[in-house]
């Protein structure tokens, strides 16, 4: 009920629409009952009595009242699409806009074929309930209650005796409706598996194909598949045992109609226009008994649906932009990292070893500090802390001396520029993708900040040059140009404090120089962190910090760390000795 009644929330909005068609249901309605009424008055008053004008005036009334109800119909129609396109669009928006504040814990965690499935087929389902089939309920509701009357009115005693199989139709709707709660339960979440495991293979078919595991793929979407498959033929076995039971009450209480009510006409206690719209009547509580089913269905798929939904938009926001945040403007990108200590949301503080465990350090304007570090060493998570990305266990980082949690979020990050490890690009053209963090860039903005990453010549090349649009997460260039041009995109936004990591791990050594040195020009009085596993990376840094299982062992210059004998020295010989070999 709480579901239910928290789905009317995005209902109020269309509140004029649902009033309009409900309305009109009511009249339908009317129509409804009041037809066969007018179907007894033709026999009695008619057809018994001789009276071709009155046949004549009352047909013309029911064929009046039937081409105003087609027109009510389309109008009832119309509205009940747009007060479920506007649940769905309200839903999917403010999802939509959820996800997007959700921080990357949240993602840590998430699984992307999941929340494609919420964010369609799940609210679908909703829009389907709250569009059609809660207000066809009230109709059939009031059909049924509405025909009982009337036919009460006409002739008690039949109309009783022929409710008699109605508690059995009413009990078998009870047991559906317990039964296939859970099953339309099982079969969203099969679907959201469904989903995770096409969205990961498409994503990784490149994976897939390099280790030719094509089979291994598809016996694990079989597998899915199958599961989906058996859980819907659970679901449809509940329908298949309960519809074929209700027609069967309800073409009983036809037949038992029928006989008394011949019974009660040859006795003369009913007349036979009674009896033909009792004919009528009877499938005015049939009817909505047997779309109450169908009803019930899209509504147990509505809740089952929604929660899943719901259980995104009532994930708290753990970065959130403080109130009367600390403008940016103006940062010049001091930062120190004062006593930094972080775990990830779902590690045991007490007894997991944390990602960076008493960091500290200080970065003055213009510095570049080189980061280096093995694999899982802390170093990204030392940047996601920067932005705010994540927020520190204990301790704090400041940028010019002030917490990065008093920082309105969004000028501190467009206040970072970064250029991450894993490059991804949007499906547009190449312009777009460079200015995707400063849309109002002019053409020659976009193209100074490509030749400072060394990518400009490239584009130019290319038949429709900065038009020229790239597939998806960049398909169609290469991981040392998708890389280039996520630099442009970092540069253009002209930050006072840039971060690459691993920026240039996917060039050559040659390209890697070119960039670097176009990039001293880019670095001169702005923060520049530089992750790398590449000592050459970082030949131009001011200072380098070493982290060690999430410690800071060592900082220095080149030549200081060089002198000493830990992480630094010893990456040094190595990658000499690899060089000269």
């Amino acid at each position: 009920m709480k579901t239910l009644l928290r789905l009317m929330i995005y209902v109020r909005p269309s509140a004029g629409w649902v009033f309009i068609a409900v309305t009109i249901m009511i009249l339908a309605t009317i129509i409804d009952l009041v037809a066969p009424w007018i179907l007894r008055e033709i026999f009695d008053e008619g057809i018994d009595k001789r009276n071709m004008a009155v046949v004549l005036w009352l047909t013309l009334s029911l064929a009046g009242i039937q081409a105003l109800k087609s027109a009510g119909m389309f109008v009832q129609g119309y509205t009940q699409e747009l007060v479920g396109q506007n649940v769905v669009f309200l839903l999917r928006k403010e999802l939509y806009s959820h996800l997007q504040r959700l921080s990357f814990s949240y993602y840590d965690r998430a699984q992307t074929g999941q929340l494609m499935s919420r964010m369609t087929g799940d609210i679908e389902a909703v829009k389907n309930f709250v569009g059609f089939g809660a207000m066809n309920l009230f109709t059939g509701m009031l059909t049924f209650l509405g025909t009982i009357i009337f036919m009460m009115t006409m002739q008690w005693k039949v109309t009783l005796i022929s409710l008699i199989t109605i508690p059995f139709i009413l009990f078998v709707l009870w047991r559906f409706n317990h039964k296939v709660g859970p099953a339309w339960s099982n079969i969203r979440e099969q679907m959201g598996r469904l989903t995770t495991t096409l969205q990961e293979n498409i994503a990784g078919i490149r994976v897939v194909k390099s280790f030719a595991t094509e089979k291994v793929e598809q016996r694990k979407f079989a597998e899915r598949n199958e599961q989906n498959f058996e859980t819907n033929m659970e679901r449809a076995k509940l329908e298949a045992k309960a519809f074929p039971l209700m027609g069967f009450y309800g073409g009983l209480t036809f037949v038992l109609m029928i006989w008394i009510g011949a019974i009660f006409v040859a006795r003369g206690e009913m007349s036979l226009g009674t009896f033909m719209a009792f004919q009528w009547y009877t499938w005015g509580i049939i009817w909505p008994l047997n779309m109450l089913g169908w009803q019930i269905n899209i509504m147990q798929q509505a809740v089952k649906a929604a929660p899943r939904v719901f259980e995104v938009l009532d994930t708290p926001l753990d970065i959130v932009s403080p109130a009367g945040g600390t403008e940016t403007a103006g940062m010049k990108g001091n930062v120190v990292f004062d006593r930094v200590t972080f775990h990830f949301a779902d590690q045991d503080a007490e007894k997991d070893q944390p990602i960076l465990n008493d960091v500290s350090f200080r970065v003055k304007q213009g510095e570049v500090i080189g980061v280096l570090g093995a694999t899982g060493s802390g170093k990204s998570s030392l940047i996601g802390l920067l932005s705010r990305f994540y927020d520190v266990t204990g301790g704090c980082v400041w940028i010019d001396g002030v917490d990065v949690r008093d920082y309105e979020l969004d000028g501190l990050r467009s206040s970072i520029g970064i250029v991450p490890q894993e490059t991804f690009l949007f499906s547009a053209s190449i312009r777009d993708n460079i200015a995707f963090g400063y849309p109002e860039a002019t053409q020659e903005q976009i193209e100074n900040a490509a030749r400072k990453s060394q990518i400009h010549s490239f584009i130019e090349s290319m038949p429709n040059g900065y038009d020229t649009r790239i597939g998806e997460r960049g398909v169609g260039l290469s991981g040392g140009q998708r890389q280039r041009v996520a630099l442009a995109r970092a540069i253009l936004m002209d930050p006072p404090i840039l971060v690459l990591d691993e920026a240039t791990a996917s060039v050559d050594t040659a390209t890697e120089s070119a960039i670097h040195e176009a990039l001293l020009e880019v670095m001169k009085g702005r923060t520049t962190f530089i992750i790398a596993q590449r000592l050459s990376s970082i030949q131009h840094a001011d200072r380098i910090i070493v982290l060690e299982r999430g410690r800071l062992t060592e900082q220095g210059t080149h030549k200081e760390l060089n002198e000493g004998n830990g992480f630094f020295r010893q990456l040094f010989d190595k990658q000499k000795q690899i060089a000269h070999e």
